[in-house]
Parts: C-alpha cells; structure tokens; sequence
C-alpha cells in the first residue's frame, strides 16, 4: 500500500472479496526520509500514514516493511548506474519486478499470506496453467507497460483488483468507503528524487565536460558531462543554431555529445537485450507484434527477430528518440508477450 487512493480502494475491494480477518496491509519504507524526498511522493511518511489510516478504516492490520537496503542497492544505485553509462533507465520497472514482486511478496509470505494485490491498471487471466498479463481496460490509466518482465511465478500470486475499472469509478468507490485518499492526487514523478533527474545526477555522477558535435564531427559548442543528457533532449544545448536541435547520441570514447535536427532522431530498427517473456508463444521468432518504446508511446506494428541472444525490432514507422536503458514492450492485442531494453 504506497498511500494512493489506488491501493487504497484495491485494498477495500479485497476485504471485501475475502473478508477482514484474512488481509493485511504492507507497507514498504524505501529511504532514509530527509530533505531529499518529496513530503506528498508515494513512500513517504504521509503516504505511510496515510496507508495506515485506510488500514485502520478496514479493520486489518497494517505493517511497514523496511526495504531500504534492497532499494537502494537494485532501484538508486542501478539507475546511477545506467546514466553513467550513458543509458536512460526506468526505475518503476525495476522495482516491480525486484522490490515489489519479489522482495515484499516474499515477506507476504512470511506473513502467511499467499496473495499480493495491489493497486496497478493491469489484468491477469489464466489459460489452462499458463497466465497471462492484460493490459487495463482504462487506456488512459493503462500500467502493463511496467510489468512486462514478471514470470509466471509472480503471477500466480498476485491479484490486480482495479485492472478491470476506470479511475473514475476507482475515485467513486474510494468516496463510498470514506476513505482519507479519496481525492489524493497522483504522484507520477520518481519518488527518490526531489527535484529533476539532472539535478539528482549532479549530486552522485562526477562529469566530464567535453564537445558537442554534429553528426558530422563538427564542434557545435561544450556539454557539463554526458550523464545530463539523453536522447531527444533539446534543453542545455546552447543557442545559435539555424533550426531547432537535438540528441541524438554520444561518443562515449571521445567524451562528445552528438546533436542534430528533429528528423535525425528517427529509426525503423533497434536492439534490444535483457529480453524477457511472459508467454512462451512470443518465443517463437520471427514474429509479428506490435510494441511500445517508451511509457505512454502509441502502440507501433513491427516484426521481432532473434539476434542470438538479444532481439533486432524492425518497426513499421520509424519512431523518434529511441533511448538506450528504455524499456520496449511487445503487445498483441490486449495481452503483453514480454519485452527487452534498448541496448546502447
């Protein structure tokens, strides 16, 4: 229960479906709270207490786990990590799949509990023994994208109690049970950083400035360092420049940030590794599917081939700002087959 009204209102209808007496609400502590957390953010300690007070409203109990050292050790440092190496990671994903569907459903389980609900816009359906990941019938509210690499396992234990509902009706159900969160806002900004990424970046990355280039070698001005900047980027990128430009890449060995116009951000292909399926029919390669390269990017048809032990996408329509450490999601239909992350 991270405080939302989400979780909130999966946590009522659950109660609801299994009765007081066999629920509990989890809470996990994922920082060292201090002025370097936002005071309304999912994980902080209002949002502790608010989960608290829904829990209290129930009638269950309510614990706080502490997942500090996991956190910091798979989500924080991971996502330092990455932009040093010039990657663009997305660290909700990550911590789906290592903090919340498996560090907290294992202390579930210490609890005694076989089940974890919680409060995302997805769907699971088993078929035969196999279960599949749906997307949520709320388009808008949609949270597939963020958990395309659970297994099989994961997905046995877990209930996703709002996957069928709108946000809307999720905001009417809170109202009817009187619950503190009813009118909580959303927070969507990642819940370890303050203020910007770059901001962030420039307390734990020491950078190297160096040149900024166009696809042609030639110096166009200087950059602070490589880690501040990511694909299609324009801001920071000095002015003087006939049209309106972009990143589009870097050369890591010379320290130079490469910059060019809009239509130089778009690609029909790419690579991915750290492949990852759901289903084992998407194994099946060649395949036709369609993916997303980005959270909230639309739905692009392509063909999926197996390049060993990574994946070469061949996209329909080429698509602007494909980002190295993104994640890129396999969709046929509703159902999401799995996915990988741009590789460098």
């Amino acid at each position: 229960m991270s405080g939302g009204v989400d979780s909130s209102v999966a946590a009522a209808l659950i109660v609801a479906e299994y009765g007081k007496e066999n629920v509990i609400g989890l809470t996990m502590k994922l920082f060292c709270y201090s002025d370097t957390v936002k005071e309304k953010s999912c994980c902080s300690l209002d949002a502790i207490e608010d989960a608290r007070a829904v829990c209290e409203r129930l009638g269950v109990a309510h614990y706080v786990v502490n997942a500090e050292a996991e956190f910091e050790k798979e989500v924080i440092n991971n996502f330092i990590t990455e932009y040093q190496e010039g990657k663009t990671p997305n660290p909700c994903i990550r911590c789906n799949k290592l903090i919340k569907f498996d560090y907290l459903l294992k202390k579930a389980h210490e609890f005694g509990v076989d089940l974890l609900a919680t409060g995302h816009y997805a769907q699971i359906m088993k078929e035969k023994s196999e279960y599949k990941l749906l997307k949520g019938k709320d388009e808008s509210k949609d949270q597939s994208y963020f958990l395309y690499d659970l297994t099989q396992k994961q997905l046995e234990h877990v209930i996703f109690p709002l996957g069928a509902m709108t946000k809307i009706k999720v905001r009417e159900i809170a109202k009817k049970y009187n619950l503190t969160t009813a009118q909580k806002k959303e927070s969507q900004d990642i819940c370890f950083i303050p203020n910007t990424v770059g901001e962030f970046l420039k307390t734990k990355i020491k950078a190297k400035s160096g040149n900024i280039v166009d696809n042609s070698g030639q110096i166009l001005g200087q950059h602070d360092g490589l880690a501040y900047f990511t694909i299609g980027q324009r801001k920071g990128l000095g002015g003087g420049h006939l049209e309106p430009m972009f990143v589009i890449g870097s050369n890591r060995k010379k320290n130079e940030l490469i910059i060019g116009p809009e239509n130089e951000l778009y690609k029909d292909k790419l690579v991915l590794d750290k492949v990852s399926w759901i289903s084992d029919r998407g194994q099946d390669l060649p395949l036709g599917c369609e993916v997303r390269i980005r959270y909230q990017a639309k739905l692009t048809a392509c063909q999926i081939q197996s390049l060993g032990e990574k994946i070469e996408v061949i996209l329909d329509e080429p698509q602007s700002a494909i980002t190295p450490g993104q994640s890129v999601v396999f969709y046929q239909g509703s159902e999401i087959l799995g996915g990988g992350i741009i590789a460098a």
